[in-house]
């Protein structure tokens, strides 16, 4: 197995293979493509699986692990790089910990409503609902700290991480196409005189 290091690396070399600080990309940047692209292709190989095999588990590289403030029954998640487009907001993996001392269900705006205060939940679920950047807590929390784990949209992936090597394959051919695509300089010099 390689690792997205070695795959923009590898990139950079068949691309320009003296590099210096003239190259036109520098190999920060095909490492920074290569994080995203890594995420977005591990995300298209679970689709894939979901709709073969029936379930989808987010991959452990693609996951965060926060604690946040509640506020008023709010969570802000404004600052956290979420893989958003995710459906169902499957990005939100979990609230409160992994352990039982408090349940969190997703509740969503049309269901609250209609259930409003009779949810027949037990005392140790509580519901919560996505709203913009904020989760709400309509019956509160059991705790001024929440620990969330979310899917973050791979910019945070460790340049050293191990990577599948079918994944890495696709990874380092979608940069082959982004960066081959980046314009040589003309050392020719030749465009002396012309008008």
């Amino acid at each position: 197995m390689s690792n997205l290091l070695e795959i923009s690396d590898l990139v950079l070399h068949q691309l320009w293979p003296n590099p210096t600080d003239e190259t036109p990309v520098s190999l920060q940047e095909i490492l920074s493509t290569a994080r995203l692209e890594y995420a977005y292709q591990f995300l298209l190989l679970y689709w894939k699986e979901k709709r073969e095999e029936g379930s989808f588990n987010m991959p452990a590289e693609l996951s965060t692990e926060v604690e946040l403030d509640v506020v008023n029954n709010e969570i802000d998640i404004s600052d956290l790089d979420i893989m958003s487009r995710l459906p169902d907001s499957i990005w939100l993996q979990n609230i409160g910990g992994l352990t039982c001392e408090c349940n969190y269900v997703k509740s969503n705006i049309n269901q609250s409503q209609l259930l409003c205060e009779d949810d027949s939940l037990p005392e140790t679920w509580r519901p919560y609902l996505i709203v913009g950047k904020k989760i709400k807590f309509p019956k509160g929390t059991h705790s001024n700290k929440l620990s969330i784990i979310v899917a973050n949209s791979g910019k945070e992936i460790d340049e050293n991480i191990e990577v599948d090597d079918a994944v890495g394959a696709i990874v380092r051919n979608r940069l082959m196409e982004i960066y081959g695509k980046v314009g040589m300089e003309d050392k020719t010099n030749n465009t002396q005189g012309q008008t």
